[in-house]
């Protein structure tokens, strides 16, 4: 396992976003864990347009699966928020989701970790201050 601690100022969102696209090349699923205001849309969306999406990107929590496609494949941001019991999981079809293969960007994953395999990524973002993150990614 790998993992890292550091803060960084909102300015600096792209640095972020660079760094989690380096480890995406090496794992396809991102898990972003963080109370509400941490930043977790936001960093996903810089991802998104970094990895050169150029239409815009909304937040998926009332729709819970976004799907981005860009030429060299799918990109899949999920909300899972609003989701209070796991078999609510399967009923959206999100284990087919996991399974294609393609990047899962996902929010409030933690109802469903159970359902996920173990090689993921885990970032935990806390607001420090207005402009100031606390960001911890774990690789698993």
């Amino acid at each position: 396992m790998q993992q890292s601690l550091f803060t960084y100022d909102i300015t600096e969102i792209d640095k972020v976003s660079k760094i989690i696209i380096e480890l995406i090349k090496q794992k396809n699923k991102v898990l972003f864990s963080g109370p509400v205001g941490s930043g977790k849309t936001t960093l996903i969306k810089n991802v998104i347009y970094d990895l050169g999406y150029k239409e815009h990107v909304a937040s998926p929590t009332f729709s819970l699966i976004n799907e981005y496609e860009l030429d060299y494949k799918m990109i899949y941001h999920m909300d899972l928020y609003r989701i209070k019991k796991e078999d609510e999981l399967y009923e959206i079809g999100f284990e087919e989701y996991l399974k294609k293969g393609n990047l899962c960007l996902i929010e409030w994953p933690e109802i469903a970790i159970k359902i996920i395999d173990k090689d993921f990524i885990h970032i935990k973002l806390k607001e420090i201050s207005k402009t100031k993150r606390s960001i911890e990614i774990k690789s698993l």
